[in-house]
Parts: C-alpha cells; structure tokens; sequence
C-alpha cells in the first residue's frame, strides 16, 4: 500500500489508476508473476484522477475516484476492465504486439458529480469505440526495453461513426527499486499525437469543430511498474494535456482545453 500526494499549479490533488495485470507472452515474458488458465487473474483497485480529461478535452474540472475490476482470462491476454474489453498478443519475438479493444467513452462523472461542477458542461451521448492498435518495443519488451511506439486506430460504432488516429512514444530515462514496495519502477518521458475526422472531432469538441485535422498533444511522464503490471498501463502519470488549433475554441472545448493532470493506480490481487 502506498500513497502519492503532489501538487501541480493547476492542479492540487492526485489520480490512482488502478490495473495490476501480469503479462504472460508466449516465450517471451517480463520478469515477474505472470498467471495462467482460463481465468488467469482477478484485480481489484480505485482509480484516482485529478480531473475527468479525454483527447485533450476537460469533461468534468474536478477530481475522480472510480473502483476498477480487472478480470484477465487466457493467460492475461483477454482482459475484462470494467469499462473495456480487449485482446492482445506478440506477434513477433517480443518487439511487436497487437491489441483490440471495444471500450465505453462518457462524458459523466462518476463520483463525485457535484452539480455545481457539471454546470454549463456539455451532455454528450455516451457511446462505444473499437480499437485497434500495433506497439512496437525498442529493442523488446523484455529487461532490455528502452522505448516504445504505438499506432492506435479507433472507430465509433454508436452515435457518430466518426474516426481516431493516435501515435505514442515513450523513452526509458531510468530504473529503481524501493525497498518499500519490493517491485522494480520505470520513469518514462512520453508524448501522444492525435487526429481525427470531422464526426469525431464534433463529438469531442463541438458543432463547429467540423473539420478532420490534428486534434490534441500530451506529454509528460509515464511510470510503470513492469513486475506488476503490462506496460500499457501508466501506475503514476505525470501529463500535459491541450487540444489544438482552432479545435480549443469550439463549444465543448472552449476554456477546458488544456492543463495538467495527474493519475495513479492502486490494486491488489484477488486471484
């Protein structure tokens, strides 16, 4: 058990993020538990984040706490998140994976949803994304990792059919081990660039963002926890976050467009 308190100038409280999944990958595997069967693993946690932020965009300007069930079948490639449900597997060696993904998206607070916050905020139709996206480990995923590019592509198959393209990169700048918690932890240095087409950037932005361009950047600091849990998943995030050109001045964006945000994770395993 551990607890992170920071604060950012913008920003005054904290996120936990909650995904402990261990990674079984054929013969190519990160030191550390990896589980096997059917039903492989079973996580429970809270994620805690200082404000509610999607592609750039502030949905709620407040803090959440969201409970997070991770339940992994199949050797931890079948993962079941609460909100998500996805596959993924190496495709070569241990340098290139791919991943799918059917995920809820919703501009709704969870808790807390103070109606004075939600206020004036925009009341989008809560709708479902397919994900596809191929990650690339320079030189592998295994103890010689030091960085990663992942292309993401993701289509809305509910209210507005619209379009995404992301590309991510992270860098390794260093490894260490606390002796508090007895798990190895990887800062990373890490920045993401989206595009998207003119139905999805109406849907995150407003009515008169009716263009397809280059939509949202973030950077900042990813730590991972690699013993513990798939890279995928940032433990601690350290980010930047804006949206871009013309795009932070439409209806849903306008004065929610940009800030700093910090998240971590905190799971135990039940199985």
């Amino acid at each position: 058990f551990f607890i992170l308190e920071a604060s950012l100038q913008s920003l005054i409280l904290a996120c936990f993020l909650s995904l402990t999944c261990s990674m079984t990958t054929w013969a190519y595997e990160e030191k550390g538990p990896h589980h096997q069967g059917l039903l492989s693993s079973l996580n429970l946690g809270i994620r805690y984040s200082s404000y509610l932020e999607n592609r750039g965009v502030v949905f709620y300007r407040d803090f959440q706490i969201d409970p997070v069930v991770g339940v992994f079948f199949f050797d931890d490639r079948l993962e079941f998140l609460g909100d998500s449900v996805g596959y993924r597997d190496f495709i070569w060696k241990d340098q290139i994976r791919l991943r799918t993904k059917l995920s809820s998206i919703s501009d709704k607070p969870l808790f807390p949803a103070y109606e004075s916050i939600k206020s004036g905020s925009p009341n989008r139709s809560d709708t479902y994304e397919w994900s596809a996206q191929a990650e690339f480990f320079l030189p592998g995923y295994n103890s010689d990792y030091k960085s990663e590019v992942d292309f993401k592509w993701a289509k809305d198959i509910s209210v507005h059919n619209g379009n995404y393209v992301e590309l991510l990169g992270k860098l390794k700048i260093s490894e260490f081990r606390l002796p508090s918690l007895g798990t190895k932890i990887e800062p990373n240095i890490y920045s993401s660039l989206g595009y998207g087409d003119s139905a999805h950037n109406q849907y995150f932005y407003g009515p008169s963002a009716n263009s397809a361009g280059l939509n949202n950047l973030a950077y900042g600091f990813w730590f991972v926890f690699p013993e513990d849990a798939d890279r995928f998943y940032p433990i601690i995030q350290i980010k930047h976050f804006e949206v871009l050109n013309d795009y932070k001045n439409s209806e849903f964006a306008k004065d929610r467009s940009d800030g700093w945000l910090l998240s971590f994770i905190l799971t135990f395993g039940v199985l």
